[in-house]
């Protein structure tokens, strides 16, 4: 599994990525929710995500963050470095999809902490249905030739929050900040950035090989820096694992639904646990952007905390999938020792079938 790197020098604008194949079947939608601890049921339950407007149970935020993520690394090896993914879901890829996951090298360039820089440009995620399903750009730091290792980036913040044309619902929450949730709640164990790496078949040895890890600038196995694990409690506010003593049983479920009428109870309840308002009306949520900075990797044994950040809201808009509010929130992730290790701002459409 030896990769060689690739060095800064030897990049040029229009280079190719190795690009792969992916069969989005049910077993890997599955595998995948095993794997991150996100129990959305669109992701995995056809009749649900086709009750909810898609045409089959599809692929999840994190999933195509960990294909394009995939993509960059088979290209540079252990030694280059993500600093940023931005990427736009058009469409959704559904179960059986096979995807075709490609991009290219854009310009190479000098940061200005004078880090060697690449920009990758035109990264996609296409099949039979749409063949622009999902679409990104990267920026990547390579070691140099001069000696020079892969620099990660430097932890800055940017106050950009959008207070124009905002609905009133939504105004007094513009700006403000609470707690997130814990991923992972749980120190991080190699098996579970093991599952992560089986079910997007991302067999970088920095994430799995004890001897080669050792021997890299992070001296040890690190998880992907796309990987998101919620962990084992995830489940109980989605209706499984809520029966554990010292779990609070959700509201649905005491009041005795059953069937599709429960699970849509229980994932309204889940959407709106993780925005700051719930548009009136708007029952659904699906993640249509998201923008991805990353500063230091989680590593076995590691905790994390988040803090959210609500920073815009649009008008009511019509969509193919329904009419609603698309809102912009950032999250942030700090390890046990409050390290920042990433920020995530996710664009999501809340809306009404």
């Amino acid at each position: 599994m030896s990769r060689p790197a690739i060095f800064w020098e030897d990049v040029e604008a229009g280079q190719p990525l190795p690009s792969f194949t992916y069969e989005l079947s049910l077993l890997r939608l599955v595998a995948f929710v095993r794997a991150s601890g996100l129990y959305d049921y669109v992701h995995f339950d056809g009749d649900y995500a086709r009750a909810a407007g898609a045409r089959d149970a599809f692929i999840s935020t994190p999933h195509v963050a960990g294909l394009f993520g995939r993509l960059m690394t088979d290209w540079s090896g252990p030694a280059g470095e993500i600093r940023s993914l931005t990427f736009s879901m058009r469409t959704q890829s559904c179960t059986n999809d096979v995807l075709a996951v490609t991009g290219r090298v854009g310009r190479r360039y000098r940061g200005q902490d004078g880090a060697h820089l690449v920009d990758l440009v035109d990264l996609n995620i296409g099949h039979a249905v749409a063949a622009q399903a999902a679409t990104a750009t990267a920026t990547m730091a390579l070691p140099s030739r001069s000696g020079d290792k892969a620099l990660p980036l430097i932890p800055s913040r940017d106050d950009d929050v959008s207070a124009a044309d905002v609905p009133d619902f939504a105004r007094p929450h513009l700006g403000t900040s609470r707690p997130g949730g814990a991923y992972p709640a749980q120190p991080l164990t190699k098996a579970e950035i093991h599952l992560w790496c089986e079910a997007l078949e991302d067999w970088n040895p920095l994430y799995w090989d004890e001897s080669s890890a050792a021997s890299s600038p992070h001296g040890g196995i690190v998880a992907p820096a796309t990987s998101m694990f919620f962990g084992t409690g995830s489940a109980a506010r989605l209706g499984i694992g809520y029966m554990k003593p010292g779990e609070t049983t959700p509201d649905p479920v005491r009041q005795g639904k059953t069937g599709m009428g429960l699970l849509q109870s229980l994932r309204h309840a889940w959407a709106e646990s993780g925005t700051f308002a719930t548009p009136p009306g708007c029952d659904e949520i699906a993640v249509v952007q998201a923008v991805c900075r990353f500063f230091i990797p989680l590593r076995p044994g590691d905790t994390g905390h988040t803090q959210l950040r609500m920073k815009n809201c649009s008008q009511r808009k019509k969509t193919k999938l329904g009419e609603g509010y698309f809102i912009t929130t950032e999250r942030l992730l700090y390890n046990q020792r409050s390290e920042l290790v990433r920020t995530q701002e996710f664009t999501v459409f809340h809306y009404h079938v």
